[in-house]
């Protein structure tokens, strides 16, 4: 697949150091002929500028010798560690499922409530007169809201909020000590489908279209056994080591 001098490098020399690479970054390379061809690029240069090194002495050179012993040992004790512990340490299908029943707590969701919401922003610094003109504007497309207009179109036209003015107000579901008191009690005090009246935040005045909940539960083993699976082999692990 390449020569390079009087070297030559085979597809089964290219194939031994593709795996190098740990299954999953495999799976990527090999199916993707441009990131092989990288690969085999590196591996040329490399070898390439490596005999240039040597012919100017640099493999002789006592500074470079030390760092070499000192990368090898790091590569052995690593392979070693990989090889003779890690790979070794495994955690039966059992266990996981044991661990998941005695900590139910840790895959526990809270209640939350998707949501839609207008934001009309107040400066920190306006004046009564000021916060006064944007609470009118706020109960003025509230009235609006009542009357009919769509939530969706007047928050993508009017919305101070950057992150969901584009989304129509949609900031998707919210959990109970994820936003600001005043919107949080006011979020959380809606039914499925009801607005809100003109509620009041550090950020300025917000009216809020509660869209959908969901109550609080704990996920299903099936959903969370590779995590909790991958929580007790990390700890194995760490302790193998």
């Amino acid at each position: 697949v390449a020569k390079i001098g009087e070297k030559n490098i085979t597809l089964s020399d290219f194939n031994k150091i593709l795996n190098f690479f740990d299954p999953e970054k495999l799976k990527v390379i090999e199916n993707n002929p441009q990131i092989k061809e990288q690969i085999l690029q590196q591996m040329v240069q490399a070898l390439v500028i490596s005999q240039v090194a040597k012919q100017n002495g640099f493999d002789a050179s006592p500074d470079i010798k030390d760092q070499l012993e000192l990368q090898i040992n790091g590569f052995l004790a690593n392979e070693y560690l990989k090889r003779e512990v890690m790979q070794k340490v495994t955690v039966p299908e059992n266990e996981v499922k044991t661990y998941y029943d005695t900590h139910k707590d840790e895959y526990k969701t809270p209640e939350m409530v998707s949501a839609r919401h207008i934001l009309f922003l107040v400066e920190t610094s306006a004046t009564d007169e000021a916060k006064n003109k944007v609470y009118e504007k706020a109960a003025d497309t509230l009235k609006k809201i009542k009357a009919g207009e769509d939530f969706t179109k007047l928050a993508s036209e009017l919305s101070g909020d950057p992150g969901s003015k584009s989304k129509g107000g949609d900031i998707g579901f919210v959990a109970r000590g994820k936003t600001v008191k005043p919107f949080e009690d006011a979020l959380f005090s809606l039914k499925t489908g009801e607005i809100s009246g003109v509620i009041e935040t550090q950020f300025g005045y917000h009216i809020i279209k509660a869209e959908e909940k969901k109550g609080a539960s704990v996920e299903p083993f099936e959903a969370v056994k590779d995590k909790v699976r991958q929580k007790i082999m990390q700890e194995r692990v760490k302790s193998a080591v």
